[in-house]
């Protein structure tokens, strides 16, 4: 994977365009050391968005799973319980 100040990426533009898309490169551009930006085509970010999607319907599915006996017998199942204004304001939540 390449990495380039984003000085240089304006110059290389067209380059590092063509690797991306024609060479399947992932080329990172970075400002002041700050985070990077990735470049990577719009198919592989559909895919990457598609995975993300599966993992959280998979999560969701497992918490699902977690909580369902709780919820079978009538239970709040452990870390939903609903606190009011008042049980806040007064601290007891807390112990």
């Amino acid at each position: 994977m390449e990495s380039y100040p984003i000085k240089e990426a304006r110059k290389r533009l067209g380059d590092v365009y063509a690797a991306v898309v024609h060479g399947g490169a992932h080329c990172r551009v970075i400002e002041k050391g700050r985070d990077p930006v990735m470049m990577s085509t719009a198919q592989e970010r559909q895919g990457l968005q598609q995975m993300r999607r599966e993992r959280s319907a998979r999560l969701a599915d497992q918490e699902a799973d977690r909580i369902k006996p709780y919820l079978d017998v009538g239970r709040t199942p452990p870390g939903y319980e609903l606190y009011t204004r008042e049980r806040v304001a007064s601290g007891d939540w807390l112990a």
